[in-house]
């Protein structure tokens, strides 16, 4: 599973200094609710509540349904990736991604 300090750096790296983390995914919403956000990257694996939760409550919110949301997959488990998708995922990686792979789904996103 990808740890969240390392993929922070790795967007600082990429241009994208002020990413915010998140334990779980209420803490998340709170987040996304208090501070504007251009994006969000989760695990479908994310916690209170899971990562495709999280994304349906996004996508149902006035205030932040236009948010990029994006996903990175332990595996090419092809119903979490098509169930996502239909739920509104902007993009996504399998892990284990190599850094021009983010930037290049960042760029194709933005």
């Amino acid at each position: 599973m990808i740890q969240r300090k390392p993929l922070v750096h790795l967007l600082a790296k990429l241009g994208f200094p002020l990413a915010s983390e998140a334990e779980n995914g209420s803490q998340a919403l709170i987040l996304l609710k208090s501070e504007p956000h251009e994006g969000l990257i989760c695990s479908p694996h994310l916690e209170n509540p899971d990562g495709l939760s999280l994304l349906k409550r996004i996508r149902e919110s006035p205030e932040l349904g236009k948010l990029k949301v994006m996903m990175y997959f332990e595996d090419e488990d092809d119903d979490k990736i098509v169930s996502a998708t239909r739920a509104g995922l902007d993009g996504y990686l399998v892990f284990p991604f190599q850094e021009n792979n983010l930037e290049t789904m960042l760029t194709n996103i933005w």
